[in-house]
């Protein structure tokens, strides 16, 4: 890297020392340039290498990660398809478990209902019958009795 004595050496006199004279510029500016950045470039050079080589790096390992990625989704791919019959049934199975439970539910509460349809109808039915009875056996009595 160039230094700042370096840089301000360019616009030195060109003349011995004595008299003051033309401050100078080199002849050859492009020259006295690449001495300048001889040392950045070098630098960037050994920068760019490193680069190069960290970007191979990262190519390979994406590439590694890509194909571990795309077998790891095959085979949970091929998992998913095994266990897919199993899970099917499984679940078939469990649907067909609630509805039979739900079918006892309701077979038990109708019955239940039936059986307090029942009663409540004895109940009311009872002494309709009773009094049917009574009037038909009065009624079958008077008609015996009056020929």
């Amino acid at each position: 890297m160039a230094r700042t004595s370096d840089l301000l050496r360019r616009f030195r006199l060109m003349a011995v020392p004595g008299k003051a004279g033309i401050a100078g510029v080199p002849v050859d500016h492009a020259a006295v340039l690449r001495e300048e950045l001889a040392s950045v470039f070098a630098a960037l050079r050994a920068t760019e290498s490193r680069t190069s080589d960290i970007v191979s790096r990262a190519t390979a390992e994406g590439e590694s990660r890509k194909v571990s990625a795309a077998l790891e989704a095959q085979h949970i791919l091929h998992e998913a398809s095994q266990t897919e019959s199993a899970a099917r049934a499984d679940a078939s199975a469990a649907a067909q478990s609630e509805a039979i439970a739900t079918a006892f539910e309701l077979r038990g509460s109708a019955d239940k209902e039936v059986e307090r349809i029942n009663r409540e109808a004895t109940k009311k039915i009872t002494p309709v019958v009773d009094e049917l009875v009574r009037r038909v056996l009065s009624s079958g009595v008077a008609s015996r009795t009056s020929p």
